[in-house]
């Protein structure tokens, strides 16, 4: 790693500063392959949008990102022997960030920087960095399972079956690690959000990680009041205190939620028809599939049916891909309301639930099949 650090050393030199609104990045991993493909992108609520693409050549690879403040970033690569996991980076305009590693476990790759927040992130890495780097291999050990011809049907299940059984005890041993660093860390961080909202995320959905739970509480308890009322903090809140879920046959669960002028409305307030609650993001690819089966079917039945899409999209967001995607039938927000998907069972998306006129649960269901939303609404609503 000598070549390693004297890069690091050369980049991060005083007076060796990035343009002023720019954020740059220089990277050497001498085990990657020439022409490996690196896309960084940046975080865009739950989504990430690529902003710039770096190929490799003997190792090294550099990107260059207008900042305007600080954010955060992550590098995705695209080649079956290279980890899946994306590399978490914090950016700042003016700055530099210099990345090292002697393996292809690309989650765990160095990343030196003089932002305070990379450095904070850093720690929390090397807390579980073992853990990181084992998981990553049995990640790219799933992969080229599931790419192999010559072995039985079962054989392959029951090795993918095992790799799993082990990835969740890896995963729990590093958000175990990372609890312990937050008790002793700063909880007014950024940094700190983003480490607690990641491992509340996997208690919500995953029964494995339950036993996480009343640890993560006493460090959400910690968090600032600021936190606490923003968007990630409401989540928090509702992964570690789920309220409770309606089901078929259920009365529906009310809420109050957005439209796109600002006023707002209760779901209630759309009985007397059937009524399609339609949940979806921007970035889901799926989801947009199925716009033009909805924009179909709220016209087909619009005297028997009301279609409503909702989304936790922050707002200028939700507003933009509403236009650009001709989203006419009703459109609500949800970025105030983090709960109202709990209550309907939402763990994916696109996700849909079919409600009687009198406000009870007929149907529920996630993912997107040509076809299938018609299919489920003919049984449902009677000609």
């Amino acid at each position: 790693m000598k070549k390693a650090a004297i890069l690091i050393s050369a980049i991060l030199a005083t007076g060796c500063g990035a343009p002023e609104n720019m954020f740059l990045i220089e990277g050497y991993v001498p085990t990657l392959k020439d022409s490996t493909r690196l896309v960084l992108t940046r975080f865009e609520s739950d989504v990430l949008v690529p902003v710039d693409t770096a190929y490799a050549t003997k190792g090294r690879f550099s990107f260059r990102y207008p900042a305007t403040d600080k954010g955060r970033l992550a590098i995705l690569t695209f080649s079956d022997d290279v980890s899946d996991m994306f590399l978490p980076l914090w950016s700042a305009p003016g700055k530099k960030a210099v990345i090292t590693g002697d393996n292809n476990y690309k989650r765990t790759w160095s990343v030196k920087s003089r932002i305070p927040e990379q450095r904070e992130a850093e720690r929390y890495k090397q807390a579980a960095k073992k853990e990181y780097e084992k998981l990553q291999q049995i990640s790219m050990e799933y992969r080229k399972l599931s790419s192999t011809h010559d072995v039985s049907a079962d054989s392959i299940a029951s090795k993918k079956q095992a790799l799993e059984h082990t990835e969740d005890s890896l995963r729990y041993l590093i958000y175990d690690k990372t609890l312990d660093q937050l008790g002793r860390s700063d909880s007014a961080s950024p940094v700190f959000a983003d480490e607690l909202s990641g491992i509340c995320l996997m208690i919500r959905h995953y029964e494995a990680f339950a036993g996480l739970r009343e640890r993560a509480e006493v460090q959400y308890d910690r968090l600032p009041e600021t936190v606490k009322r923003s968007r990630t903090g409401k989540e928090m809140y509702v992964a570690l205190h789920p309220p409770t879920r309606v089901r078929t046959g259920d009365r529906m669960a009310d809420a109050e939620l957005v439209d796109p002028d600002g006023e707002t409305h209760r779901l209630s307030e759309y009985l007397g028809k059937y009524v399609l609650l339609d949940f979806w993001s921007f970035g889901c690819g799926p989801c947009l599939q199925s716009l033009p089966e909805l924009k179909a079917v709220s016209e087909s039945y619009r005297d028997r049916l009301t279609v409503i899409s909702i989304t936790s999209d922050p707002k200028n967001q939700w507003e933009t891909a509403s236009k650009e995607h001709g989203i006419t039938w009703v459109n609500l927000n949800a970025s105030d309301d983090p709960a109202v998907g709990d209550r309907y069972g939402v763990n994916g998306i696109p996700h849909q639930v079919i409600i009687s006129p009198e406000g009870i649960i007929l149907d529920s269901w996630a993912g997107y099949g040509q076809g299938l939303l018609e299919q489920r609404l003919k049984i449902h609503l009677p000609d």
